[in-house]
């Protein structure tokens, strides 16, 4: 019968459930929420597109988050009744670990149903549908954004040009349009003005061309066969229908098809690991649950807070075993079921000894264990004990901190070590589970993996650190004034304004720190980050194919194109050269199979033709094997590579930037993407300036209160500076109105609310 008691147990669990939910699930959806943001708003999506993708991702991500709460909820629930000595009242009315057990497996058999039901049936077709809706977005390529001054290729078989746009209409101005549709076919469009018409459901989206000029030729024979069509309206299909093939993986498969496929194909064994991790990942939920038990009644110190550190290491324990034991699945050194299930029984028989240990009413002793560490790094390196250098400091009267600032400093910097570990842990265990797929997929050493994960460390930090420093700021005033702390502080005639200072000032050491990682360090392991994971996915790198059909704008409206650049030769390929007038006709077209530099200014062709136009009427075609032209730009003008601004710093953004504006391209987005690297490193002394107020407001009501409030925060802040940061990459806001503008409105928000706290 289920009695008051099991009533209790479960409310104690239920609360550090709901906020390790919430906590481990906003862990994995931060990453995404940022590059989800910019993608959606840079391709136009709806409001009811964003909401469809984050109910899709979210089924995937509960698989995971499930049993890790499950084992949090219990841990933390458990180390708070034992840390009140509530336990021992317990077994003093004879209620053994047996009897105390019955509630939490009861609870664990609900999480474990839960975990179950989506992992083999909903999250498997939420992870398809996303796959399909963000395909078809990638697809769709929304034009809406395109700018004047710049030129579009990511229509299929064309690319686009205009000099300007009619804000009025969306109408394009001077419009170039180079097509090709036909592969033996060279096509030119020049028009006056020209707009896009997004097709609908099994339409074609057409390109509306007014008064156009087409020009076109064979490749073969392009002396006989130029030709020059003009019309008064021209429909020119740009995105015809693309159908493309949506195949389920394996983890796409729910439980029915994934059971008859694996009977059709018994050998691949993405198919048997992905069968085994249906059952072995929903039963953590038992066997979290089941080791928890032991560990929580045994905590003595710390309460909920233990509990949550405690939780965290076993996590990060638990799926780096499964990572290890799958990556021997897919090597075949074990079998799918011991692979899958050797993470759930070592949790099983780790939860047997200490629940028998613990039964007979003995603590674990974590000190002993951490000594008996100690000594054993010792013996290993017998020479750690020894100083390698000794500074004397002499004692000075000048202190920069005074007591109670270093007590303040110390105790946020041990609470921010604690979460930071615990959450760059989470992250890592995320990435290396999403890339496993792809590496049984790709038969990629899982090496590959673990240098990616390393490689992306530093970009992980940038996430990390804001929401860090948030909560150890809540969690040390919180327990200050859970201890009277505070209201010692205040009686002592020192107010929450000087308090606040140690605070701030850890709060600008981890920006400049944070600036620091993201300028000199965040660059190039980002670019290392991309070359391993290209390998991960097995596609090709984006510095293999920068330079392949390549459009430049000269300074006196000149267009060059090619399809390939050898930078460290010198020559192109399939170079050609159209010189426009005033009114944007061609004057002059120089194409060449091959072109040669040979001098600062000057270019060698190689087997071409020259045709040139007046009152835009062909003249005779002139063909050549060798000729030269001088181009004013000069050569460094073709040895820019196109950037990314994730692989660069804040001066080579700028530089970057100079050089776009040099050229005449639209340099707006990589002026907002600069701003935002001035911005972002400041988002951690932003979350203490939020979080000073909120940790004085909320007094002691708990420190999973405090988490819970810093969540909130986090999401809140995070969704305005992705949005924020998003417009601006889309040029919609100004650069510096996009980056900076969610640091100013929190920053006043939190000093306003700061002066209405009684200090």
């Amino acid at each position: 019968m289920f009695k008051t008691f099991d009533r209790y147990v479960l409310k104690e669990i239920a609360s550090p459930f709901a906020i390790g939910f919430i906590v481990y699930t906003f862990t994995l959806l931060i990453n995404q929420i940022l590059i989800l943001s910019h993608t959606l708003i840079s391709k136009a999506a709806t409001t009811e597109t964003i909401i469809k993708i984050l109910i899709y991702l979210l089924p995937d991500f509960l698989a995971f988050t499930i049993p890790m709460s499950t084992l949090m909820g219990v841990l933390a629930g458990l180390s708070r009744m034992s840390s009140d000595s509530e336990i021992i009242a317990y077994r003093t009315m004879g209620i053994n670990n047996a009897r105390i057990l019955k509630p939490i497996m009861l609870f664990a058999f609900l999480t474990w149903l839960f975990s179950t039901w989506l992992i083999m049936y909903l999250a498997p077709e939420a992870n398809f549908r996303f796959n399909k809706l963000y395909t078809n977005i990638g697809v769709s390529r929304a034009v809406s954004n395109i700018k004047p001054g710049t030129f579009y290729r990511e229509f299929p078989y064309y690319t686009l040009y205009f000099n300007d746009i009619d804000n009025r209409n969306s109408e394009w101005k001077d419009v170039f349009l180079y097509s090709r549709k036909d592969g033996g076919t060279d096509t030119v469009i020049l028009a006056e003005s020209g707009r896009y018409v997004p097709g609908t459901e099994g339409e074609d989206s057409v390109i509306l061309l007014k008064n156009p000029t087409v020009h076109g030729f064979k490749k073969n024979e392009p002396e006989k066969s130029y030709t020059i069509t003009k019309y008064k309206l021209l429909k020119e299909t740009v995105s015809p229908t693309i159908k493309v093939k949506q195949t389920r993986r394996s983890n796409q498969l729910i439980f029915p098809e994934l059971v008859r496929k694996r009977r059709e194909k018994p050998e691949v064994i993405s198919m048997q690991i992905e069968f085994h991790r249906k059952f072995s990942l929903p039963f953590a939920c038992i066997a979290f649950a089941f080791l928890a038990l032991p560990l929580g009644i045994s905590t003595k110190k710390g309460g909920k807070v233990s509990g949550f550190i405690i939780s965290l290491g076993i996590i990060f324990v638990y799926y780096t075993l499964i990572t290890l034991s799958e990556s021997m699945v897919m090597k075949k050194n074990v079998s799918p079921v011991v692979g899958m299930w050797a993470a759930n029984i070592f949790l099983i028989l780790t939860g047997f000894i200490l629940f028998y240990y613990t039964s007979r009413e003995k603590s674990i002793d974590w000190r002993r264990g951490f000594s008996f560490l100690g000594k054993f790094f010792f013996q290993l390196f017998p020479n750690g004990r020894k100083p390698i250098l000794i500074f004397k400091i002499k004692r000075t009267d000048f202190h920069l901190l005074k007591i109670l600032d270093s007590y303040v400093m110390r105790r946020l910097a041990l609470t921010f070590s604690f979460i930071f570990f615990s959450m760059v842990s989470i992250f890592w265990i995320i990435g290396i589970f999403e890339l496993l797929d792809d590496v049984v997929d790709n038969n990629v050493a899982f090496f590959y993996v673990v240098e990616y994960v390393y490689y992306n460390t530093p970009n992980i930090l940038g996430f990390v650190f804001p929401v860090s420093v948030l909560t150890s700021v809540l969690l040390t005033f919180s327990w200050m004034s859970k201890n009277n702390e505070i209201t010692a502080v205040q009686i002592s005639g020192i107010s929450l304004h000087r308090l606040s200072v140690p605070a701030i000032i850890f709060g600008i050491l981890i920006s400049v720190s944070a600036f620091a990682i993201q300028e000199y360090i965040t660059p190039d392991s980002n670019q290392k980050a991309r070359r391993v994971l290209n390998i991960i996915h097995d596609r090709e790198s984006e510095t293999e194919s920068e330079y392949e059909k390549n459009w430049v704008m000269g300074k006196d409206g000149t267009i060059y194109f090619y399809n390939f650049f050898d930078k460290r030769r010198g020559n192109f390929n399939s170079f050609n050269v159209l010189y426009l007038d005033n009114e944007f006709k061609i004057m002059r077209r120089v194409s060449s199979r091959e072109a040669l530099w040979v001098g600062p200014n000057k270019v060698q062709l190689k087997v071409g033709f020259e045709k040139n136009f007046k009152d835009n009427e062909p003249m005779p075609t002139k063909t050549f094997q060798q000729r030269y032209i001088i181009i004013p730009e000069g050569r460094d003008f073709f040895k820019k590579k196109i950037s990314f601004s994730k692989y660069m710093n804040i001066r080579e953004l700028s530089q970057y930037i100079a050089y776009l504006k040099a050229n005449n391209s639209n340099s707006q987005s990589y002026e907002a993407e600069m701003y935002q690297k001035y911005s972002f490193p400041l988002s951690s002394l932003i979350m203490v300036l939020i979080a000073i107020p909120f940790s004085f407001i909320m007094g002691n009501r708990g420190t999973l209160y405090g988490i819970g409030i810093a969540i909130a925060l986090s999401m809140i802040f995070w969704g305005t500076i992705a949005i924020s940061n998003s417009l601006g990459s889309a040029t919609i806001l100004s650069p510096f109105i996009s980056a900076f503008a969610p640091a100013f409105i929190f920053a006043a928000g939190s000093i306003w609310l700061f002066t209405t706290v009684k200090t």
